[in-house]
């Protein structure tokens, strides 16, 4: 049953072979790559019948799939290459007990890298723990949380957590706004009292220009007259918005940028990224900057070339998934192919870059720690908009 899967997806998105393809070149043993998507295969049969259709497919399936696209993107580009890999991929979101059977048996043998697109804590922390038990890197390419692994050097966070992205706003805000007076607004709830509880404590504890805060509970209902009591029609009002709730974030722009008589840069959280209002009309007078780790701008020749062919063959934008999934595995196939059994300690080698530079760096959550807990990339681009057209990268 898992090859008609394999078969019948294949076919379904236009891909290339099957998803055990290879990539030939002249060395005496390919490098074998293993990367698991929730691609819900169970969902999409019925006994042997392909049920979904290009107009029914959930949105659940649709990020998995698109970073299947990138991946089998990156297979066709490794190919012309002359590089010998192979990559299999598997589906996250089938049985249990399929899961147990495919770790217990011998087709993951000789897997020098493992790369997943993960979408819970649970998932995370279980195949963390696989990759431990073979001493093989897994790259956690999409979901910004460890889950709760520890003493394991052999997992790579490249999404990056809450915390490395509030140390980066805290010391962006310190190179940029040290000399203005930073309104912070925030929402009761027990993440945003995390983020001030750490904001305040790297406060206290920087050797550079501590921050001058001024710190507003709104409610999630607030009015405008809430969030206009504090602006200054005389200058520039940097403001942070303290909480990751898209929509409450998104609902302060919006009340900000009908406000002319106000001029305002509002600094938000991660999940920024993935509002795609916060480019519309609606937002359009408000200076807009956010943290990630993954700049996709679409600008230079190569991703142009990517966004075309994915055009040719798929007859839609590519969206940053499609991206990622070409860039993890691109980038990290052609490191392991390069240093083979040494790949873990080249993670952050620049050779091979495509469109972002990776800080794979070790994490200790004690001073105790004898080895790393885990490994998570520390490098983050700030991006700065307004009227949906990008303004500086920093």
């Amino acid at each position: 049953m898992k090859n008609f899967y394999r078969f019948w997806l294949a076919v379904f998105l236009c891909t290339f072979s099957s998803l055990g393809a290879h990539a030939q070149v002249d060395t005496t043993k390919p490098v074998k790559v293993a990367i698991f998507l929730p691609l819900y295969l169970d969902d999409a049969f019925e006994g042997t019948s392909y049920q979904l259709t290009k107009q029914s497919l959930p949105k659940n399936l649709l990020p998995g799939l698109e970073f299947y696209n990138g991946v089998m993107l990156a297979v066709d580009s490794l190919s012309k290459e002359g590089v010998k890999m192979e990559i299999n991929i598997f589906d996250t979101k089938q049985s249990p007990t399929s899961l147990t059977n495919l770790f217990k048996g011998t087709e993951l043998l000789g897997t020098g890298l493992m790369i997943g697109s993960f979408t819970s804590t649970q998932e995370v922390k279980y195949f963390a723990d696989q990759a431990l038990l073979r001493n093989t890197p897994l790259i956690s390419a999409t979901y910004p949380s460890v889950g709760g692994v520890n003493a394991n050097p052999f997992f790579v966070l490249l999404n990056s957590s809450l915390q490395t992205h509030l140390q980066g706003i805290f010391k962006h805000l310190q190179t940029y706004y040290s000399n203005n007076e930073i309104i912070v607004f925030k929402k009761p709830g027990a993440v945003e009292n995390y983020i001030k509880t750490t904001f305040l404590a790297f406060n206290r504890n920087t050797s550079a220009i501590p921050l001058k805060w001024k710190w507003v509970d709104l409610k999630e209902d607030f009015k405008e007259s809430d969030i206009k009591l504090h602006l200054d029609s005389t200058r520039n009002n940097i403001i942070f918005v303290a909480s990751p709730l898209e929509s409450f974030g998104l609902n302060i722009v919006k009340t900000l940028s009908p406000l002319e008589n106000f001029r305002t840069t509002a600094i938000g959280m991660p999940t920024w990224d993935g509002i795609k209002e916060l480019n519309s009309k609606n937002c359009r007078n408000v200076e807009i900057v956010y943290s990630t780790p993954f700049n996709y701008t679409r600008s230079d020749d190569f991703e142009s070339t990517i966004a075309k062919t994915y055009r040719t063959k798929y007859y839609s934008r590519p969206s940053d998934m499609v991206f990622r999934g070409y860039e993890t595995t691109y980038h990290f196939g052609k490191l392991l192919n390069q240093y083979r059994s040494n790949l873990i300690n080249n993670l952050s080698s620049d050779q091979y870059k495509l469109f972002n530079v990776f800080s794979v760096t070790p994490v200790k959550l004690s001073d105790k720690s004898i080895i790393p807990d885990y490994l998570e990339n520390k490098k983050l681009y700030f991006l700065k908009k307004q009227e949906g057209y990008l303004k500086g990268v920093f």
